[in-house]
C-alpha cells in the first residue's frame, strides 16, 4: 500500500473504460425508452384533456346551474300563467315539477357525455391490484 494513492487497483473505486461505455449505452437506452413512454402517454392524455375543455369544478357548477335554472324557469313561467288565468298556485306547482324534471334530465345527459369523453382515459389507466389478493 502506498501512501500517495497512486498504486490503487481497479477494484478500488475506479471504473474501467469498458464499464463506462456499457453504463453510457444503458443510460442512453433507458432515456430512449423513457422518451417513447412519455410520448405514448401524451398521445392518450392530451386529446382527452383537450376534448374535455373545462375543469371538474366548472362541470360541477354547470350541473348545479342547469338544475336550478330548470326549477326557476318552470316556477317563473307557472307564476306568470297563474296570474294570467287566475289558477294560482296550480300551474306554478306543475311547472316547477316539470322544470325540476327537465333540469335533472339535462344534468344526467351532461354527466353521460362527460363520462363518454373520459372513457379513453379510464381504459388506458393501469389496473390496480386488489389488496385482498
Amino acid at each position: 500500500m502506498s501512501g500517495d494513492g497512486k498504486g490503487q487497483s481497479p477494484g478500488d473505486g475506479e471504473i474501467s473504460p469498458e464499464d463506462r461505455e456499457a453504463i453510457r449505452k444503458r443510460s442512453e437506452e433507458l432515456g430512449q425508452k423513457l422518451s417513447a413512454l412519455k410520448a405514448q402517454r401524451a398521445k392518450v392524455e392530451l386529446p382527452a384533456a383537450q376534448q374535455r375543455g373545462q375543469s371538474d369544478f366548472g362541470a360541477a357548477f354547470k350541473f348545479a346551474a342547469e338544475l336550478v335554472v330548470g326549477v326557476v324557469v318552470g316556477g317563473g313561467l307557472g307564476w306568470a300563467l297563474d296570474k294570467q288565468f287566475g289558477t294560482a298556485p296550480w300551474l306554478m306547482i306543475v311547472l316547477v315539477i316539470l322544470g325540476f324534471a327537465a333540469g335533472l334530465l339535462n344534468v344526467v345527459r351532461a354527466a353521460q357525455e362527460a363520462q363518454a369523453k373520459n372513457e379513453a382515459l379510464q381504459k388506458a389507466a393501469p389496473s390496480v391490484k386488489d389488496d385482498d389478493d
